[in-house]
Order: C-alpha cells, then sequence, then structure tokens
C-alpha cells in the first residue's frame, strides 16, 4: 500500500505541473479580522488577481489558523468586483474558535503569482507562490481588552510613471486606537521564507536617482524615481501596538504598475496636519489641479473618520472633473472621536491619461487629532490647613458612549512653571507635573472638587486638573487611556508665614566688584502666629555658589512684626563673571522658631560661539515661575537694546561678522502666580561678550564605493580585487559652510562591527577618488570626512560597507592525459571562497572523489588513486563564502555534470 500510495501521488503531481507552472494568478492582499467572542475571530483575506486568468481562479483558500489547524474557506461572490487593469477583487471570510490565549499567525499559501514581476525571481515570477499572513494576539479580555486587526483602506494596487514620484499609503485604521507603525519587507513564498531573487524597486534599473522609503509613522511609501516600466511587487508589514507592546503584525503584499508615460501627476493643496478639540468642527478646503493640459481628475478620500459613527463628509465630484475645482472636508467632531492617536484621511487625485480612464495619481495624507477640552475654571483655596480645588460642572465632555469618560486626574508641582500645554500632545505625562490624584469625580455645590491634605507650609503649591479617558474590557478594566488638555494653572502657598524671595538680579557684572540686587518679602501678617512667635525678630540672608555651601553673609533685626523693614539687599564685590548665586532667607523669632524661604538663584548665561552666530543659553532656579526672556545686546553706542524675546532658555543671535565681538544680558519676567506679592518679578543675567568664530565643520561628503562586483564576468583579473571610493563634494550638499574645504580624509574598517581608522588623507586637489586594497578580499566599511583650512573636520559620512562577492564557476569538461593542458579539474573563477564540499559520484551513484579545498585540483582518480575511466560525472558542491560577517554558506550550491576525457 504504500508503495501505491506514492505512485499515486506522483502520478497526481505530474497532472498538476502544467496547472502550477502556465497559471498566472495573485498580484496582492492582505489578511485582516474581527475578535467576535474570547477566542473567537472572524477573519477576511482580500486577494487582488489577474481577472483575465480563469484557469487559475480560485473559489476557495486553504488557510492554515496557527493553532494546528486549517480549513478551505469558500469566496463571498457577493463582494467580488472588477477593476480596470485586468483585476478582479476576492473575499474570502470564515469564523474561527483558538483554544486560549495566544499569539497566531493566519496565513494561506497559493501557487501562482503573476509573470513578469521586475523584482521577484524575474523572469519566472510566476512560479513562486503567493503568501499572505497575520499574527495576531488573543489577549486577556478581563484585563487587556479585545483585540481587532487594523484594516486597510487603500487598495494594494497603484499605478506610477517612470521617472515620476510615485507615492502610495496603505492607510491602515484601528478601531481600538492602537498605535501603528510600519515597515518594508520582502514578500514571503512561504511562512518566514522570502521569495528569491528579491530586490526592492529602486534596486530594479539604476540607482542614481532612485531611493524607495516608507514613513514609519503614516505609512506613506515614495519612491523617486521608477526608472524601467513594468509590474513590481513590495511587503508592507503593519505593526500594532498597545501600551508599547507589539500584538499584531499584516504582511500586506502589493503590486505596483510602473508605466512609460510623459505625464505629470494632479496636485493636492489643504493642511496636513490638524490638532481638535472634540465638539469641535473641522470645515477643510481641498484645491486639486493638473499641470497637464485638457487632462480630468477624480477626486476620493479614504480613512478612519469616514467609518465610525457620525463620521466625517467628502464634498466632491464623483467622476473625472475639469480643473481645477475645489473640495471640501466637513466633520463634526464629538466627545466619542477623542484619542491619542492620529485619525489618518488619504486624499487621492488620479488623472484620465489613459485610454482606459485611468492615469497618474497623488496622494496626500491628513492626520487629525481629536483631543479632550480643558476642564474649565479651576481654582484653588485653603481650607482647614489643606488646599481646596474646584473646577466647574458639568465637565463638556463627561457624557460618553461605553463609559469612554473616567474621570479626572489632579496634578501638582512645587512652584509655578512656563509649562505651555500642546494641543497635539495633551496631558501631563511626562510635564513637570506630579499625578497625585488617579481618578476623582466628587462634587459638592454643582462643582468638581478635591481636597489636598498632603502640603506643607510655606511651599507654593500649583495645580492642573486633566480629564481621562479608556476604553473598557468586558469586567471594566481601562485599556488605550487618552488624556485631555489639562485645565488652566492656579498656583497658592498654603501658608504665607515664611519669607519670599522676589529678586536676585545683577546689576553689575565683575570679578571682584560684581553685584547682585536680592529682595523678599516679609511673612503676612494675617497668617503668622505672632503670639506663639513674639518678636523680636531676626532675618538672616544666606548664600552659595556651584563650589562652595550655604553661608550667613548678612542679618537685620527689629523688635515688631508690624515694624517698616527694608527688604533689599545689594550682594557687592563678588564675582558675577564666573559664579552663579544662590540665596535664601530665614527669619528667627524670640524663641527660636525659624521659617526659610525657597532657594532662589541668579540667571547665569552662557555663549558658544559659532560660525557668524553666538548661541546663548541661560540658567536659573527659582520658586517662581519665569514665563518669558528678553535678550539684550549692546549698539555701537554701549547701549543695550532688545533684539529678543523667548520662553525658551537659548537663543541665537545669527548674521553675525566672525571674530566681531558682541555683548548680551538675559532678562527674565516671572510670576508665584498669586495675589498680594511682587508681579511681573523682572531679573537680570551677568553680562558676556563673545566673538563668532569659524568652528563649524562642513557638512559630510556623500560617497559610493564601487568595484568588480559590480561588474562581474567569467573572466575576473585578480589584480581588480580593490575598492573604489568616491565621494561628492560638500559644496554641492551645503554649500554655505563648505566654502574653504582643502582635503579630505579616507577611514576603514574590515568589518562592520570594527571601528573606523583613518587609512588616507587626500588633498582636495588630488581629486574626489581614492582607490583601496583592502587585506582580505574586499570587504570593509568606508567613510569620508572633510577638513577646512582652519582645520575643522566633518562628521563621518554615512557609512558604506561592502562586502565579497563569491563568485565560484565549474567547467564542464577537463582532459587528464599529461598532455600539460587542461590535465586538472579546477575551477573556472574562484573569487572569495573559503573552503568547499565537492563530492562526485559515477554513473552508478558511487563516490569517487571528493575535497574541500576550493582549488579542487582533481587529476581524474579516484579516492583510492586509480585513474577514472572516460564518462560522464555527477557532482554535488556546497559552497562557503568569505563575507563581512565570516564565513557562510552560500545560498547558490551547485550541482552538474563533469565529462572526463582523456582520449
Amino acid at each position: 500500500m504504500k508503495v501505491l500510495y506514492r505512485h499515486i501521488i506522483i502520478i497526481l503531481f505530474g497532472v498538476f505541473i502544467p496547472y502550477f507552472v502556465f497559471a498566472t494568478h495573485n498580484r496582492a492582499g492582505e489578511i485582516t479580522y474581527k475578535q467576535t467572542g474570547p477566542l473567537s475571530v472572524e477573519m477576511t483575506i482580500i486577494t487582488y488577481t489577474k481577472a483575465s486568468s480563469v484557469a487559475a481562479d480560485r473559489d476557495s483558500l486553504d488557510v492554515f489558523w496557527g493553532d494546528g489547524s486549517g480549513e478551505f474557506v469558500r469566496r463571498d461572490n457577493s463582494k467580488t468586483r472588477f477593476d480596470v487593469n485586468d483585476i478582479k477583487v476576492n473575499y474570502y471570510i470564515a469564523n474561527h474558535t483558538y483554544p486560549g490565549v495566544a499569539t497566531y499567525t493566519i496565513s494561506f499559501l497559493d501557487p501562482n503569482r503573476v509573470g513578469g514581476i521586475l523584482n521577484v525571481n524575474y523572469p519566472n515570477s510566476i512560479d513562486i507562490p503567493f503568501f499572505l499572513s497575520t499574527t495576531l494576539t488573543l489577549l486577556d479580555r478581563q484585563f487587556q481588552g479585545f483585540n481587532n486587526s487594523a484594516i486597510l483602506l487603500q487598495p494594494p494596487i497603484d499605478i506610477g510613471c517612470v521617472n515620476k514620484l510615485f507615492i502610495h499609503n496603505p492607510n491602515a485604521y484601528d478601531a481600538d486606537g492602537d498605535s501603528l507603525a510600519y515597515e518594508l519587507a520582502a514578500p514571503l513564498m512561504a511562512l518566514n521564507t522570502p521569495v528569491p531573487g528579491y530586490k526592492y524597486p529602486d534596486e530594479i534599473g539604476t540607482t542614481v536617482s532612485n531611493s524607495f522609503t516608507i514613513n514609519p509613522i503614516t505609512g506613506e511609501v515614495r519612491w523617486n524615481a521608477p526608472k524601467l516600466q513594468g509590474e513590481y511587487n513590495i511587503a508592507i508589514k503593519i505593526k500594532e501596538y498597545r501600551n508599547g507592546t507589539l500584538i499584531n503584525v499584516i504582511l500586506r503584499d502589493m503590486q505596483i504598475l510602473i508605466r512609460a508615460c510623459e505625464n505629470e501627476p494632479p496636485t493636492i493643496q489643504t493642511l496636513e496636519d490638524i490638532c481638535i478639540i472634540a465638539g469641535q468642527k473641522i470645515d477643510l478646503t481641498i484645491n486639486i489641479n493638473d499641470p497637464n493640459i485638457n487632462q480630468k481628475v477624480r477626486f476620493s478620500a479614504t480613512g478612519g473618520p469616514f467609518t465610525i459613527a457620525n463620521p466625517a463628509k467628502l464634498t466632491a465630484p464623483s467622476f473625472f472633473t475639469s480643473v481645477p475645482f475645489i473640495a471640501k472636508l466637513e466633520w463634526q467632531t464629538n466627545c466619542n472621536h477623542i484619542s491619542d492617536q492620529y485619525y489618518q484621511i488619504v486624499l487621492r487625485a488620479v488623472d484620465n491619461f489613459y485610454p482606459d480612464s485611468t492615469g497618474l495619481a497623488t496622494l496626500k495624507t491628513i492626520r487629525i487629532k481629536v483631543v479632550g477640552p480643558p476642564p474649565k475654571n479651576l481654582n484653588a483655596k485653603t481650607e482647614n490647613g489643606a488646599v481646596r480645588l474646584e473646577w466647574e460642572s458639568p465637565y463638556a465632555c463627561e457624557v460618553t458612549d461605553n463609559k469612554f469618560f473616567q474621570g479626572f486626574s489632579v496634578w501638582r508641582k512645587i512652584a509655578s512653571s512656563n509649562f505651555q500645554p500642546d494641543t497635539c500632545n495633551p496631558g501631563l505625562s511626562g510635564s513637570p507635573y506630579q499625578k497625585i490624584v488617579f481618578k476623582t469625580l466628587t462634587q459638592s455645590n454643582g462643582k468638581y472638587f478635591y481636597i489636598d491634605n498632603t502640603t506643607v507650609r510655606g511651599e507654593t503649591y500649583c495645580y492642573r486638573v486633566q480629564a481621562e479617558f479608556a476604553k473598557l474590557t468586558a469586567t471594566g478594566n481601562p485599556f488605550n487611556k487618552v488624556e485631555s488638555i489639562p485645565s488652566n494653572e492656579t498656583c497658592l502657598i498654603l501658608s504665607r508665614d515664611v519669607p519670599l524671595i522676589t529678586k536676585v538680579s545683577i546689576t553689575k557684572t565683575g570679578k571682584i566688584d560684581g553685584a547682585i540686587h536680592l529682595r523678599w518679602t516679609k511673612p503676612l501678617a494675617e497668617q503668622f502666629d505672632t503670639i506663639q512667635n513674639p518678636g523680636p525678630y531676626l532675618y538672616k540672608i544666606f548664600r552659595a555658589d556651584e563650589t562652595t555651601a550655604f553661608s550667613e553673609i548678612a542679618n537685620f533685626s527689629h523688635l515688631y512684626f508690624s515694624a517698616s523693614v527694608d527688604t533689599n539687599y545689594f550682594d557687592k564685590d563678588i564675582n558675577t563673571v564666573d559664579h552663579q548665586f544662590t540665596y535664601y532667607i530665614e527669619m528667627f523669632s524670640t524663641n527660636n522658631t525659624s521659617s526659610k524661604s525657597a532657594d532662589a538663584s541668579s540667571i547665569y548665561l552662557s555663549i558658544a560661539p559659532s560660525d557668524k552666530k553666538n548661541i546663548l543659553t541661560w540658567q536659573s532656579t527659582t520658586p517662581w515661575a519665569n514665563k518669558r526672556y528678553t535678550i539684550y545686546k549692546k549698539d555701537d553706542q554701549n547701549n543695550f537694546l532688545a533684539i529678543a524675546q523667548t520662553n525658551l532658555t537659548s537663543y541665537e543671535d545669527k548674521n553675525l561678522i566672525n571674530d566681531v565681538q558682541s555683548c548680551y544680558k538675559i532678562e527674565s519676567e516671572g510670576t508665584y502666580s498669586f495675589d498680594n506679592i511682587e508681579d511681573p518679578i523682572i531679573n537680570f543675567s551677568q553680562e558676556v561678550c563673545q566673538a563668532p568664530k569659524d568652528n563649524v565643520p562642513s557638512c559630510a561628503p556623500t560617497i559610493t564605493v564601487l568595484n568588480i562586483c559590480d561588474r562581474l564576468t567569467n573572466d575576473v583579473n585578480p589584480e581588480e580585487l580593490y575598492n573604489t571610493i568616491n565621494w561628492v563634494h560638500p559644496n554641492q550638499i551645503c554649500p554655505t559652510i563648505a566654502e574653504d574645504i582643502v582635503a579630505f580624509n579616507i577611514y576603514y574598517a574590515e568589518t562592520i562591527n570594527d571601528a573606523l581608522i583613518k587609512i588616507a588623507s587626500q588633498s582636495i586637489s588630488d581629486g574626489l577618488t581614492y582607490i583601496h586594497y583592502p587585506a582580505n578580499g574586499l570587504l570593509g566599511c568606508y567613510a569620508v570626512t572633510a577638513l577646512d583650512n582652519l582645520g575643522n573636520e566633518s562628521e563621518l559620512s554615512a557609512k558604506i560597507c561592502v562586502d565579497n562577492c563569491p563568485y565560484y564557476v565549474l567547467p564542464n569538461t577537463f582532459t587528464p592525459n599529461n598532455d600539460g593542458s587542461n590535465d586538472l579539474f579546477t575551477p573556472r573563477v574562484n573569487l572569495f571562497i573559503a573552503n568547499i564540499d565537492l563530492k562526485v559520484y559515477n554513473q552508478w551513484g558511487n563516490l569517487v572523489f571528493e575535497t574541500a579545498d576550493p582549488n579542487i585540483n582533481w587529476d581524474g582518480t579516484s579516492l583510492s588513486g586509480k585513474e577514472l575511466a572516460d564518462g560522464t560525472y555527477y557532482y554535488l558542491c556546497r559552497i562557503f563564502e568569505k563575507r563581512v560577517t565570516g564565513v557562510i554558506e552560500s545560498k547558490n550550491n551547485l550541482s552538474g555534470f563533469i565529462h572526463l576525457i582523456k582520449n
């Protein structure tokens, strides 16, 4: 029976060979799914096939579920449709229940792709199987929630023109709110098995002005620009993350049709990034045009906002229309649209260049983030030794579907800050504030409130509140949390029974005669208990710098608390050039009870000279928030004039003359953000002078490395084993900073992990080419730097690594007859081969010769030394190559026949 069974299999295989060889079928496709139960999914396979290939049409697919089981899934013919360019779209839908919570890979394999794909085993792509997979993770629904795959809204077949920018976007949308990332990959012919002979599209034809990239965030594919017309296939991995953990991967196989056409794509003009508060309406104007005369354009859009409740609306002609014309995108957002991920809309305009009413398309991606509104009117007041916070009720988004709104979190920091909420990056995570309450919904007297009883007297506390949103698991546990825009900031000091510093301002810059104006306020009379802390009172001033600890520098006393006290102090004869000074004030009563202010420092300015500019940076530590800085610069009359304002702590003064000195100082404007205290708080830094200088090196050259591997033939000359390093002069890349290049340094490393070392310097007069003979074949990595006439060296260019190109060619005949010609069987070409495993067999399958020497040198004798008879021998040869990563077995092992002829 076993023998009979094997014969049946062989016969069946013979029957199906023509079907596999001549059928041409799959163009593109993907697998997506919806989770329908704790362990159940509904899977959808969409394939795009060659409509005219009727013999290879599949009414069902053999699907493997990844848990050891599989089934034939029939096509849903009610969804089948036909598109132009000989395309048929097929849907296969099935349900499956898994045995448990785990990660699974759904896949299917079809024996046929379409023929003639230029970058897949060309010219025999028709023989290469078509394989799709999606890896999914079934989560613990009690704690982690459900998990649906992303859906891909842009079809995986697109058209481009030779030498024209090609743009595509799969436009993935994930309804769960998981984050998505995109990555190019090689198409597969089986699980984890790339198709043979695969090349990325920019490797077909010349690589000059030819790049193929994908934006990992938006998924936008750009090919600038195709060089050869024909059909190409690529694969895109759409990766889905939840809380930083990879949970799904869709492998989409897509096809690009490149045609030879003298045609420019249409143009789309509109905003590309929009951040909007839930409840606001997007009303966007989109301008569509085309540079080609008499061409019409059809406009469309896909994206997540069109697939959800209360969707976006596109108003535009649905047919080819004369240009220019205007389209409208409208979306009335609401609280259920809030997400920490951007919604994505892909706009597509295609012209009618070809008679079949298709042509060249252009795409533009719009990203929209809908954020939660801020809680309104937050204020703080003291209550029984604690801080009571109150804010407005009702909150604008407290009513949402599926309990999406969770409540409010309360955030606090000591002292105010210049933190500014960002609509595109809402929330306080990563801000100077610390979360002190994770969730509260407490209300009283028509307001939300929270009481903070963890404060310490004398400290300045500042608060913000933000709304928290999240999806819920079946048991009510939150996941994919979203933060709203935070509320306004409110600040107070729990008990103003301590001094508060309000000025640390440098009034004179000097190494020995510098001076700082220090000012503070007394404690508030109504909050300072003079009965428990009777006078007389003593104020002490303490000072420190970055090298010395705090020490007392002055003190003042007065008999009564209500007595008038001068709270200004001028700290003189100090080094304000080299040091930053920090102060605090401590007040003592008769019973030796003390109350201490917070520390406050002067502003310290530093300047780094650069080419035709000075880079200013400054720092200070204060209990108040510095909201704004003014940069002053001395003019020709020695007067300081304001030249700029910023809320940052750095500034670049540009367009200067090198080696000409300029002098600066910084003014800060700050606030404690509560009443009954000096506001604004104004302070100055020391004065600093600096001259810009040319210490900026050129940008790095761009390099290429060429060698014999780029033109392998069967008559390789060993003397040509060298690498030619060419580079582009930096003045073509960054002309403004590459005017004075005088030389180049060439760096080399033998392996990809070795550090680059300088192997040569070359004057600019010696050209932009260097020839290097590596010690070990051709392998190695190179980089080049540029040097200017002041000795500034650029950064290393992008490192280019070249590998050996192992090339091994065996003859099919030799004549071991001792006539001095062709007596030994040796390779015709032996390039970068470490060793081999050659076995030669006679016609009966007996081993007659073997060797590991890549030179072989077989003289036609057997393993026992006997001369072999004339005839045809069969060989198998495993080849082990010298590569930049070490010795590896070749993917191109050899087999064939040897004709041994002595007579």
